[in-house]
């Protein structure tokens, strides 16, 4: 399946293997979804700041790292085994959640990574 990756806040990740960073996930279909993209050793790091016994956090994926490359890669691979509404929430259609730059479609969508 086609999809777009649009980044809620700028991305500045410094890092790749060490942080997080929110994600828009654009479908073919015009659904939105969001999640949040952690690496392991971001998710150590966290925990061992907080001195966190556990770590949970809802539309949670953990990735290898958060390159382009990866996220890109990481995106594709949940898409096509089919657990993808598992890990993230629809927020809504094109044309409603990005009606504020004219979207109506999945067409109109610029992607922030290139496949």
């Amino acid at each position: 399946m086609k999809f777009k990756v649009r980044f809620p806040a700028p991305y500045q990740v410094v890092n790749v293997y060490n942080d997080n960073l929110d994600v828009n996930i654009i479908l073919e279909n015009d659904e939105v979804y969001f999640g949040t993209l952690f690496t392991l050793t971001n998710i150590d790091k966290l925990m061992e700041k907080n001195r966190e016994i556990y770590f949970w956090s809802t539309d949670m994926l953990i990735v290898k790292d958060l390159s382009y490359q990866g996220i890109h890669a990481a995106l594709d691979a949940v898409l096509n085994d089919g657990r993808f509404n598992s890990f993230f929430s629809k927020i809504g259609m094109v044309k409603d959640f990005y009606s504020d730059l004219e979207w109506k479609d999945f067409s109109d969508v610029i992607s922030e990574i290139k496949e």
